[in-house]
């Protein structure tokens, strides 16, 4: 249960929030709260196998640094990103570093784009292997476009002192909602998939 809980909050650090550039540094994407979905008080309602249906919430948002709560097994947990008009990044692999931010998703993405990151020795790969045309996902009582990416994580890679739960994650965004879902593939084979099904992000 220890390293299932564990690999649920490993997915959920990485799920909404995020960075600037890592080449650009960010320098010409727009990090005004009122113009991206990190707006404070903006929330994605969030299912997971197994458990109860949970929410997190944007508490603060400086110069696009977001902060944002989560509540899990009666706990609160603080999560930490930055939230641009312009994709999605996350400083997971960074440990938390602010000048390391990693790309999870652009908006304008085409398949076959692919960013990496390095840990040590071992690279984490991100690919998108499908861009929607059409509205072919449900969110709720919606169908909506996405942008699949395809993350491949080095077995033993550690990430905040502890090796990473997943070989693999299969990652699913909208330009408008933001995190629509995942599908984490650990280490002994099983999954955990992680489902966004309400957010006023799009308010």
């Amino acid at each position: 249960m220890k390293m299932k809980s564990m690999a649920l909050l490993m997915l959920l650090s990485i799920v909404v929030f995020v960075g600037c550039d890592l080449l650009k540094g960010g320098e010409d994407e727009v990090t005004d709260p009122s113009k991206t979905m990190g707006r404070v008080g903006n929330y994605w309602d969030l299912q997971s196998t197994g458990y109860t249906a949970s929410k997190i919430t944007v508490d603060s948002n400086t110069d696009g640094n977001v902060v944002a709560s989560y509540i899990y097994n009666g706990k609160t947990y603080q999560l930490e990103g930055k939230v641009t008009d312009k994709g999605i990044y996350d400083y997971v692999y960074s440990n938390g570093d602010k000048n390391k931010p990693f790309t999870l998703v652009k908006f304008d993405a085409k398949v076959g784009d692919q960013w990496e990151f390095k840990v040590g020795t071992q690279t984490v790969v991100r690919k998108v292997t499908h861009v929607s045309t059409d509205n072919d996902t449900y969110y709720g009582m919606l169908m909506i476009k996405t942008i699949d990416v395809e993350e491949t994580i080095p077995s033993g890679l550690q990430v905040k002192g502890a090796a990473s739960p997943f070989t693999k994650i299969l990652w699913k965004f909208n330009h408008k909602f933001g995190f629509i879902m995942a599908f984490g593939t650990k280490t002994n084979g099983t999954t955990v998939n992680l489902y966004s099904y309400d957010t006023n992000a799009d308010d």
